[in-house]
């Protein structure tokens, strides 16, 4: 019964044992194979082309893995087909074998392959189109986009998405309705629409129907659109410009004489465009007097091809008048005038204008000559184009005369320089010319003061059109100005002068209220004197400032109108209660035109060291007569020791002194050598020097201390001498014996109780030479460990007139060595400490090496 069936079938059936024979083939499997008789054939050996893939490897896994397989395959010569194959296993054992159902398919492969063909040929077609190409399938996938269309849509991964979407934007759209309509009932169509972000173009879409679905054929015209509008714009601005501007642009055909006008042309003419097509009717509405000049101006313009611009009056509809500007243009084809384009404005009121203007400068014009002040006007580029009569006259000229190379001469030689360049800084930037100079008057030859003034008239674009000028005589303001200019110049320069010697006076200064005694001035010597600024003064009472004792009272005086004339007052200095002060104070008042007192201004002038002076004075005249007396008596007394010092010499020969009386003799010729050598050294110290010599430390020293010997050993003061130089400096000895006698003198006023007084010589170098040069000399050091000095002691210590000792000190002794060592280009330094256990005073003396030179200079100085 299965054989019935499947020789029944059409399919070709063959059953394969398991040794690859054939045990079954039906009557179309002998067809197809084209085989009388297969039974018993081996399927490898007598069809090897089933040794080719897929054959063999579907066969032999049906065969032994016992499963199904379908392949289709191509069976080369001698067969020459194309095969759907099933190979299915014959029961489960390993000894049943396969049977293989099989189908001729040859016819519809090569449909296939030729529809391939097709598909291929298209899609190069689409490609090479420049129209972007792109496919939809009933789903509305896309099934297809060439290259244009991937580049368009900026999408290259669009294959097999949806439509809709891929781009949600196009749903409600003209696309949807467009691609809609040819889906679903067939209807191509074209539509052009805009696609908004992420793309922002417009596109122009073709529908085509197909038997999938829809193609589009689309392309970007975005340009296309932009550029339509833009025209679109363009064309609706030139019709607002000839609306706004009251313009109508025509073109006139020559041969024809056909006139015709842009659609928003004003209705210039006065008429309806309608009713002057041609040439003809155009001439009808000309002003009679302007037609003869109107043909002939066209004529000429078309004969020469140049551009024509006439101004011609037309009349309207209702008879009126109207002025007309036409600017036109020749067309030119092959050589050949064909036709006439312009534009005419309405320039009726611009007409009016100019005439109204004209009868206004007239008008202006006689009112300019009949101006007593100078009018005058000029170019944008500066030059001068009219000046009223009474100018010319002024000036001698003529209106010809006020050219640019003229027109300076009218000024004063002094001023033309700086008018000429004023004006050219006007011309160049635009702004207003303004400026005081002298014109030289025609008729004397005098200078008079006028003042210029132009401003620029511009046109509505702010381009200058003209220049408007004045010029007004000044000359006797300016001349009382000036005198009243060159007056307060002068008032001003006296007040700063006298604010100069106010402020740097080297007396104080000061103005008080009468009131109150308040400041309401002082100079700066003035806030120095009581040591505040003077912001913090100002305004504050004199007592409050200045507590002097007496001075109120002294004020009091002048508020009753009694000036005061060198005051002394004496006042002790709070910060140095050691120290009293003495100003001479002038006060006067200051009165009002009315007499009434209204300040009261002071001058204080210090006059401390004038009073110290002149009890240093004191002091020094009663030590020079000392000094005086001291030589004169060393003098003196040289003679009568001399001869008692040789009586001692001649008893002290004797032979019949005993040994007492010898000794008594020896010890007293001893002390007369003594009081010799004091008596001698007095006399050298208070001798003058005429040049300098050169002398060592030791030798300097050494007569100082002689001279002190006395006191030194009543005052219980130990003196430790230390000479390590013998080198000898080029001075003045008795100014250095001057110096280190008040060094050593207050050493010993240091040392009241006792105590020890080292003095000490070396050689030395010190860096205080011309900027900071190096210099070799000796230096003497002083020291005791007296009761030493605060640091505001040593602040002080070489002030003049400044000292410690009460009435026993002149204060100068110490100011006048630093100018001796300072003449001798070297230094003193002193260090001190008042410390209660380590106390005492060192000052240190430097004298250079100096040139017989330098010491010249010494010498005069000092003398």
């Amino acid at each position: 019964m299965f054989e019935q069936v499947f020789e029944a079938s059409t399919d070709s059936i063959v059953c394969i044992d398991p040794n690859w024979s054939c045990s079954f083939a039906n009557r179309a499997a002998h067809a197809l194979l084209k085989s009388d008789n297969l039974i018993g054939k081996n399927l490898w050996t007598d069809f090897p082309g089933n040794q080719n893939e897929p054959f063999a490897s579907n066969y032999r896994k049906t065969m032994h893995q016992r499963v199904t397989t379908e392949f289709e395959a191509y069976y080369a010569a001698p067969l020459d087909i194309w095969f759907k194959v099933s190979a299915r296993p014959i029961g489960d054992g390993a000894d049943d074998g396969i049977v293989i159902f099989s189908n001729d398919i040859t016819d519809r492969k090569r449909a296939e392959a030729l529809g391939n063909s097709y598909a291929r040929q298209l899609k190069q077609v689409f490609e090479a189109t420049t129209d972007a190409v792109l496919m939809l399938d009933r789903n509305w996938n896309l099934s297809f986009l060439n290259s244009r269309a991937a580049g368009l849509l900026g999408r290259g991964d669009l294959l097999g998405k949806n439509l809709w979407q891929e781009f949600p934007r196009a749903v409600e759209s003209e696309f949807s309705e467009a691609f809609y309509r040819c889906m679903e009932h067939g209807v191509e169509g074209e539509v052009e629409a805009f696609y908004p972000a992420p793309l922002n173009r417009w596109f122009a879409v073709q529908v085509r129907a197909s038997d999938d679905g829809i193609v589009l054929f689309f392309r970007d015209i975005t340009d296309r659109m932009r550029r339509t509008a833009q025209l679109e714009q363009q064309r609706e601005l030139i019709e607002f410009v000839q609306q706004a501007a009251r313009t109508a642009i025509w073109t006139l055909e020559l041969d024809t004489g056909k006139l015709s006008f842009d659609s928003g042309s004003y209705p210039v003419f006065g008429h309806p465009f309608s009713s002057i097509g041609t040439v003809l009717d155009f001439r009808k509405i000309v002003h009679p007097e302007d037609s003869a000049q109107v043909t002939a101006d066209v004529a000429r313009a078309v004969e020469q091809c140049s551009l024509l611009v006439n101004e011609f009056r037309v009349i309207d509809e209702q008879g009126n008048t109207i002025w007309l500007e036409a600017r036109s243009q020749v067309s030119v084809e092959e050589g050949v005038p064909v036709r006439l384009g312009g534009m005419t404005i309405d320039i009726t009121e611009r007409k009016r204008s100019e005439q109204a203007l004209a009868a206004s400068e007239e008008r202006y014009r006689i009112l300019a000559e009949l101006s007593p002040q100078f009018i005058w006007t000029g170019s944008p580029d500066g030059a001068i184009t009219y000046a009223n009569q009474g100018f010319l006259d002024y000036l001698g000229f003529t209106l010809d005369d006020v050219g640019p190379d003229r027109w300076p001469e009218a000024f004063d030689p002094l001023d033309r320089d700086r008018v000429i360049a004023a004006w050219a800084h006007s011309i160049t930037s635009g702004q207003d010319y303004d400026i005081e100079a002298r014109l030289v008057a025609a008729a004397d030859g005098q200078s008079r003061w006028y003042w210029l003034r132009a401003q620029p008239l511009r046109d509505a674009s702010g381009r200058i059109v003209n220049w408007l000028g004045v010029t007004i005589d000044i000359h006797d303001r300016k001349t009382a100005a000036d005198a009243m200019h060159q007056k307060h110049l002068e008032t001003e320069r006296q007040r700063a002068e006298l604010e100069t010697i106010y402020r740097t006076a080297p007396i104080g200064l000061a103005l008080y209220d009468p009131v109150d005694l308040r400041y309401l001035r002082l100079n700066d010597r003035q806030a120095e004197s009581v040591g505040l600024p003077p912001d913090r003064v100002l305004g504050r009472r004199l007592h409050e400032i200045t507590p002097l004792p007496g001075l109120e009272r002294l004020f009091e005086r002048v508020i009753e109108g009694h000036p005061v004339r060198n005051e002394l007052i004496e006042v002790d200095v709070p910060q140095h209660p050691e120290e009293r002060r003495f100003w001479s104070v002038s006060c006067s008042p200051v009165r009002a035109s009315d007499g009434s007192i209204q300040s009261i201004t002071a001058a204080y002038m210090e006059v401390t060291n004038q009073k110290k002076a002149e009890l240093a004075l004191i002091q020094s005249e009663k030590l020079a007569a000392v000094g005086r007396l001291a030589s004169s008596i060393s003098h003196e007394i040289n003679n009568p020791l001399e001869a008692v010092t040789n009586l001692l010499y001649l008893i002290g020969q004797s032979d019949s002194l005993d040994n007492d009386l010898r000794f008594y003799i020896n010890s007293a010729q001893s002390e007369l050598a003594r009081v010799c050598q004091i008596a001698t050294q007095t006399l050298r110290f208070h001798r003058q020097a005429v040049r300098a010599t050169r002398v060592t430390a030791e030798e300097m020293v050494g007569d100082v201390v002689n001279l002190y010997q006395g006191r030194l050993a009543n005052s219980n003061i130990d003196v430790r001498q230390e000479y390590r130089s013998a080198t000898t400096v080029l001075c003045f000895e008795n100014d250095i014996r001057q110096v280190l006698n008040n060094l050593i003198a207050n050493a010993i006023d240091a040392m009241r109780q006792g105590g020890r007084l080292t003095i000490r010589a070396y050689d030395a170098v010190d860096s205080g030479g011309p900027g900071g040069q190096l210099r070799t000399g000796i230096r003497i050091t002083i020291a005791d460990n007296g009761m030493g000095m605060s640091a505001a002691v040593q602040a002080r210590v070489f002030e003049p007139f400044y000292t410690t000792k009460d009435l026993n000190g002149t204060g100068l002794g110490l100011w006048i060595s630093e100018g001796i060592i300072a003449r001798h280009h070297g230094s003193i330094r002193v260090r001190s400490t008042d410390h209660p256990r380590l106390h005492g005073t060192v000052f240190s003396l430097f004298l250079p090496h100096l040139p017989e030179s330098e010491i010249e200079t010494v010498s005069s100085s000092s003398r």
